[in-house]
């Protein structure tokens, strides 16, 4: 049997068993034309001809060294500036627990409906309707309560010179 015939006889058995390894038709075209080039440069090794079991076995040695090579190729392409910084983020988090107590000072020393509003909306995560609510006004009314009062906080802080972005 000569490689046009080989290549005619099992082509699509070995297309099919790649491509579910793969599940790449450019990779597994690649892997397919390997394990023929392969087969017609051992094709003296074999008494008769090169089996269906054996063509079967180069190309899932093929698709394995491509995931091995693959594999330390997407090591060395690891992007290690995503590790988070241990000591800068505690750092931040102690800095961060700062604001939020120079917050929540200024919060209390606005008006009571501003300090009502602030602590309905951002600490007990209340929608604008529950908020409004509690505090027995409109919704909009609401809004506009919230709204003052985070302009006043924004500028108490700003005045103090601890003006949050």
């Amino acid at each position: 049997m000569n490689m046009e015939e080989l290549y005619a006889a099992y082509f699509h058995d070995i297309f099919r068993f790649v491509f579910s390894l793969t599940k790449n038709q450019s990779l597994t075209e690649d892997i397919v034309q390997e394990t023929f080039t392969r087969a017609y440069l051992h094709k003296d090794m074999f008494e008769n001809r090169p089996n269906k079991a054996w063509l079967f076995t180069v190309a899932r040695h093929l698709f394995y060294d491509h995931l091995r090579k693959n594999k330390r190729i997407a090591a060395l392409e690891y992007d290690f500036s995503n590790i988070p910084d241990v000591v800068s983020s505690l750092e931040e988090q102690l800095l961060e627990k700062e604001d939020v107590q120079k917050i929540y000072k200024e919060i209390c020393n606005l008006k009571a409906n501003y300090r009502e509003a602030m602590l309905c909306f951002y600490v007990e995560e209340l929608s604008y309707k529950e908020a409004a609510e509690k505090m027995n006004v409109t919704e909009s009314n609401f809004k506009s309560i919230l709204f003052r009062a985070k302009r006043n906080l924004k500028r108490s802080l700003k005045r103090k010179g601890e003006f949050l972005e």
